[in-house]
């Protein structure tokens, strides 16, 4: 695109706030395309159909095998023609990419504040973004927009035009030159979308969702329900635990694979089968991990329960020494 011609973005920003917490993830692990049920700033959570990552300086991309695959600035996941796949950031906030699409993580700064930045270069996706506060930022780039996002439900679609839709919450879409400055603001609202066409450097008239947004209200309850639960989980400390049962599972997947249809995972590369096969020599270790997990559970619901006990006999003799 000549310097001439008007770049469009989307700057979408809810007027809400809240917090997101973030640490750095074992890079170490993730490099080798391997899960880890510890923390991770962002990791596929679930994925069905064929999808690819790349990582960071890779030639090639290989095929996702498993659950909490840590992903890293640098790194593009992509999507078969009938394919999906979730990624789960801070365990607070998704992103479910569509069919026939691809996504660069640019950047997941958690040093001084929580930054993500995400580029679309093909596709759709849509999002669930936990409440930020001052300073932090979670951005979608297209090759045309840029949407800045401070907790709302929306989707992105990417293509020879870029359209924004919010499902919940309000957005302020603003159109920026080559230079990043603003030409002109409109407000997207719960219920309503808005589109830059191609070589347009202006929000294009707000109107209510398109009909193949709005059918997907059912989708994005699914996601609100699972994200919802996950940070039920880290509050209450037995999110490793719901990973350890999910990989475990992926597991039981994959020998059924090789038993039931060798065909498919003789189809697999050479890489991708050793990758299985490492998947699955983990599962002792996974087992002795979720065995410690519950260990740990039940000493702890035993500790509240002593609590609990103790503090009623505490209130139990102040009242008698009330009485008295």
């Amino acid at each position: 695109m000549k310097k001439n011609i008007f770049a469009a973005v989307f700057i979408l920003a809810l007027f809400q706030a809240a917090s997101v917490s973030g640490a750095a993830g074992d890079k170490a692990a993730g490099r080798e395309g391997k899960a880890d049920t510890d923390y991770s700033i962002a990791y596929i959570n679930d994925f069905h159909g064929e999808c690819e990552l790349r990582r960071k300086g890779a030639d090639f991309a290989d095929a996702v095998q498993d659950l909490y695959v840590p992903l890293y600035e640098g790194d593009t996941i992509a999507t078969d023609n009938d394919a999906t796949l979730e990624v789960v950031f801070d365990d607070a906030t998704v992103v479910k990419l569509d069919p026939d699409s691809r996504l660069l993580i640019r950047n997941l700064n958690r040093k001084d504040s929580a930054k993500t930045g995400l580029e679309l270069l093909k596709g759709k996706l849509m999002a669930i973004v936990k409440k930020l506060v001052e300073n932090e930022e979670f951005t979608v780039r297209t090759k045309m927009a840029m949407a800045a996002v401070k907790g709302t439900e929306f989707i992105v679609a990417s293509g020879d035009d870029s359209s924004v839709g919010v499902y919940d919450g309000a957005v302020e879409v603003s159109g920026l030159d080559m230079s990043g400055n603003v030409l002109h603001k409109v407000v997207v609202k719960k219920d309503q979308e808005t589109t830059i066409i191609k070589y347009m450097h202006d929000p294009g008239k707000i109107s209510g969702l398109r009909k193949d947004f709005f059918r997907r209200y059912s989708e994005i309850g699914d996601l609100r329900d699972k994200i919802k639960y996950m940070r039920e989980l880290r509050r209450s400390g037995k999110i490793k635990r719901y990973k350890l049962e999910r990989r475990l599972k992926r597991i039981e997947t994959l020998r059924k694979m090789q038993k039931m249809d060798p065909e498919k995972f003789n189809a697999l590369s050479g890489g991708e089968k050793a990758l299985v096969n490492e998947i699955m020599k983990e599962e002792p270790y996974l087992n002795a991990q979720e065995q410690s997990e519950e260990k740990d559970e039940k000493s702890g619901d035993r500790d509240e329960r002593l609590k609990a006990i103790l503090e009623k006999k505490k209130q139990e003799s102040a009242r008698e020494d009330g009485e008295e």
